[in-house]
């Protein structure tokens, strides 16, 4: 007797679900050094070959993960509508609270860095994660800042204080739990200083 597409079909999408979330489990409990195949099939309750079938490789699967995990970084992203605060202090409260919940999930700074050509790997995935990252706005907070109304012009200062500001966070968060004695030499300024004293070299 022969399955019912639509049950087989519906059956497909619940475990793919699970299997993502278990991910996700695992990358809020333990960080992402923990997500390996294995530990996700097991978070899951299924076999590795599921795991492979609906996703094709754990870069994929982390790939959407983190997708997800941008996708609840609301607070962050509300700073960029709040037209009550000059676009400065707009963009600084962006990567205040941007760098606060990268601190939540150790290693989730450099683990979108090594899956970008998953995350962008389309012209639609770089639409979506362009849209996720409210983009548009950082750049118009550029925009009123600097008086810039080149696109390229705009798009690479935000790399560049993206690069900055996010580059000493995946330098601590990357050392290996066994060189902990290295973190003296990575004794830098809050945030907040950090952001503030970018500002004030590259606006000015």
């Amino acid at each position: 007797m022969m399955k019912d597409d639509n049950i087989v079909e519906i059956t497909d999408k619940d475990t793919k679900q699970t299997i993502l979330e278990a991910t996700l489990d695992l990358i809020r409990s333990d960080g992402f050094q923990c997500a390996t195949m294995r530990n996700i099939a097991a978070k899951a309750e299924t076999n590795l070959a599921l795991v492979n079938y609906h996703f094709g490789s754990k870069e994929k699967l982390l790939a959407d993960a983190v997708r997800i995990l941008l996708s609840t970084f609301d607070n962050a992203f509300s700073a960029l509508e709040d037209d009550t605060m000059l676009p400065r202090e707009r963009l600084k409260q962006f990567f205040l609270r941007y760098i606060e919940e990268l601190k939540r999930y150790p290693g989730l700074a450099k683990q979108m860095l090594d899956q970008r050509h998953h995350i962008m790997g389309s012209l639609d995935e770089y639409t979506r994660y362009c849209k996720m990252m409210r983009l548009e706005k950082i750049l118009q907070a550029i925009q009123e800042i600097t008086g810039e109304h080149n696109k390229n012009a705009l798009m690479t200062m935000y790399l560049q204080l993206y690069g900055a500001v996010v580059f000493p966070v995946i330098m601590v968060s990357s050392l290996p739990e066994n060189q902990t004695d290295m973190l003296p030499y990575f004794n830098l300024p809050s945030i907040g200083e950090q952001i503030d004293g970018l500002f004030e070299r590259y606006f000015d």
